[in-house]
């Protein structure tokens, strides 16, 4: 009986033993599946926070917050890489409220690589585990952990591939012995946060991209215009301090590529940009508005004062020769100003700040100028001008008027040169004052283009007039803008067939500047024009600075002598001068033909020399082609005015 008791007690005992031991490893295991879920829940709280963050900030707080909450684990904070490598705290926290000494200790840190517990997981490029803390005596934060009560502390990398770009670490008051799982754990919180980094990195690159010069890494004009709009809001708070804009524009760049290349333009604007970064001060802001255009935005200054003083250290700075292949090359720089206004826009100051630069080249260049009322009323009507301008030709606001190129032994007209005008609003706009306008803008090539189709076919309508005997020929002025348009072949070849006008009637008026840009590209297109049948004359000639050389090679068939020699030509310097340069044209086979006859002493002298054609007041103002076509049907009536002694006033 005792023997089955016993067998009894035993088997219950085993069934206890078993049940519990059953009990056990349900416990066990769904301890471990709620650690796991708990251990997914954080991973899934970090791995929405990496793809739904605003910032790497807002991320980094989510998992401190949560990592703390699943640890229970009473300190967290957040470290991130600066520039240089080391480690910089970012402000983020858990729980600093009960451990300021330790939050306080911690603020005022930078560390490096190895120091401290950051700096090892910094070097280690992992997970660095300390039991207790406060005992690590050679750890810079010793001490308040120890007054704070804090022991164990774990550190761990936010990763982008294997740089380590942030620290994250995490303290409590238990002592805990390491935990290889949670180790795992934030290595893979880790490698989550350092998506949201990447991320981060890869829209500040496009950020970057899009508000800095890639060529000199400053800011660009959209970048500059937002500073400059912050800068003149803060003028608005505070209208203490001035706000200054500097236009600053090379001189002789254009000579750099076209001479040596781009490569090494581009290499002189990486060093200006390198020099003008040494005299301004941190917080200005120097930014590349385009080509060889700078832009300088000065704050907090004490009025007007400064402004000549940091335009004389601009100009300094960028007239020391730059060295281009063991040789050094001279620049220099013109320089524009303005004093910003508050309630002025950030395109009008650098609008003002460009006229300003644009005065300093007029007055020589090598300067720096200050904006002023009298340059803004400049600013405004050219701003108007170009505006109308744009619309004239479609408007029907140009005219063409036609001044007689004359022989001066015959008296008869041989040509007329086409001079365009102006008719706006009832009244004429000077040449002089739209002409530059147009060359600068572009508007030169479509205007141009008119003008050569308009006055081709007021020469076609003389051509087929039997009241004139003998048709003149048309001179038409090209730019150098013009001929480097790649279509002025055709526009000139579409013009004479669709006016069926005859080539040889057309004489096309150049500089002699036109082949200095670009020899062989001028002297290209300039041949390919007299094979059109056209002529050409080299207009102001003795004003440019083209070689013997090059006037050897200019496919001309007439020189026209600048009016400036010939309103002098009682100085007999002067009348050497053009001696000799009716005598080189007519050396190298060339038509000589005089501008600016005003008076009956000037026609002698020219006669007298030999001077095949004359133009000026002294035969005929610019007329209007009905005009013109009425001294063509008169024909001799020219002569008694060539020979007479009563010559036409200048007015």
């Amino acid at each position: 009986m005792s023997d089955a008791l016993e067998r009894a007690e035993r088997r219950r005992a085993r069934e206890r033993a078993a049940r519990h031991e059953a009990e056990a490893i349900s416990e066990r295991a769904t301890r471990e599946l709620y650690e796991q879920h708990e251990r997914l829940r954080l991973l899934r709280t970090v791995a929405r926070a990496a793809n739904e963050a605003a910032s790497v900030e807002d991320a980094l707080s989510t998992a401190l917050a949560a990592t703390c909450e699943h640890w229970s684990w009473q300190l967290g904070h957040a470290w991130l890489c600066a520039d240089d490598g080391a480690l910089v705290s970012t402000g983020l926290w858990v729980g600093r409220e009960r451990f300021d000494a330790f939050q306080r200790a911690t603020e005022q840190l930078r560390l490096a690589a190895g120091e401290g517990l950051p700096g090892r997981v910094l070097a280690a490029r992992g997970a660095v585990w300390l039991r207790d803390f406060s005992r690590v005596t050679e750890l810079p934060r010793n001490q308040a952990a120890m007054v704070e009560g804090l022991h164990t502390a774990l550190g761990f990398p936010v990763l982008v591939g294997s740089e380590v770009v942030g620290v994250l670490e995490f303290l409590t008051e238990r002592v805990v012995e390491p935990d290889e799982g949670l180790i795992d754990l934030m290595a893979q919180v880790g490698t989550e946060l350092g998506r949201v980094v990447e991320r981060q990195r890869a829209a500040d690159r496009l950020v970057h991209q899009a508000t800095h010069d890639a060529l000199t890494g400053l800011p660009n004009r959209v970048l500059i215009s937002d500073q400059l709009a912050r800068a003149l809001s803060r003028m608005r708070r505070d209208p203490a301090g001035c706000t200054a804009v500097f236009f600053i524009d090379l001189d002789g760049f254009k000579a750099v590529n076209d001479t040596l290349g781009h490569a090494s333009g581009d290499r002189i604007l990486r060093e200006v940009a390198a020099r003008l970064q040494q005299v301004v001060r941190p917080h200005d802001t120097l930014g590349r508005l385009s080509g060889d255009e700078f832009i300088l935005v000065c704050e907090a200054l004490a009025g007007e004062q400064p402004l000549a003083e940091i335009g004389e250290r601009i100009l300094a700075v960028l007239h020391e020769p730059f060295v281009l292949n063991s040789e050094p090359f001279q620049l220099g720089a013109s320089v524009g100003v303005t004093l910003a206004a508050a309630e002025k826009e950030p395109a009008e100051l650098i609008a003002e700040a460009d006229a300003a630069m644009y005065r300093a080249k007029q007055l020589g260049r090598g300067r720096c100028e200050t904006y002023s009322e009298e340059l803004g009323a400049r600013l405004r009507r050219r701003s108007e001008l170009e505006r109308a301008l744009r619309s004239a030709p479609d408007n029907g606001e140009l005219r063409l008027h036609y001044q007689p190129e004359v022989e001066l032994r015959s008296g008869r007209i041989a040509g007329v040169e086409a001079l365009l005008r102006w008719e706006r609003d009832g009244a004429t706009v000077m040449p002089g004052e739209f002409i530059p306008l147009a060359e600068e803008t572009g508007l030169i090539v479509p205007i141009g283009a008119w003008v050569l189709d308009e006055a081709l076919r007021q020469a076609r309508a003389w051509e087929r007039d039997a009241t004139i005997a003998q048709a003149p020929w048309t001179s038409v002025n090209l730019s150098v803008r013009q001929l480097a348009d790649p279509e002025i072949m055709t526009r000139v070849a579409d013009a004479l067939a669709r006016h069926e006008t005859d080539p040889s009637k057309l004489l096309l008026e150049v500089t002699e500047s036109v082949i200095l840009d670009d020899v062989e590209a001028g002297l290209t297109v300039l041949t390919g024009l007299t094979q059109l049948g056209a002529g050409i004359a080299i207009d102001d000639f003795g004003t440019g600075y083209a070689s013997l050389s090059y006037l050897r090679r200019f496919p001309a068939s007439a020189v026209k002598i600048d009016r400036s020699f010939i309103a002098t030509l009682e100085d007999s310097r002067t009348l050497a001068i053009v001696t000799a340069m009716i005598e080189l044209g007519h050396a190298l086979g060339l038509i000589a033909i005089a501008e600016g006859i005003e008076t009956a002493e000037q026609l002698a002298v020219l006669q007298a020399l030999g001077c095949d054609l004359g133009q000026g007041y002294y035969f005929a103002r610019p007329a209007p082609a009905d005009e013109i076509a009425a001294l063509l049907r008169e024909d001799e009536q020219l002569a008694p005015l060539v020979l007479g002694t009563a010559p036409a006033q200048t007015g």
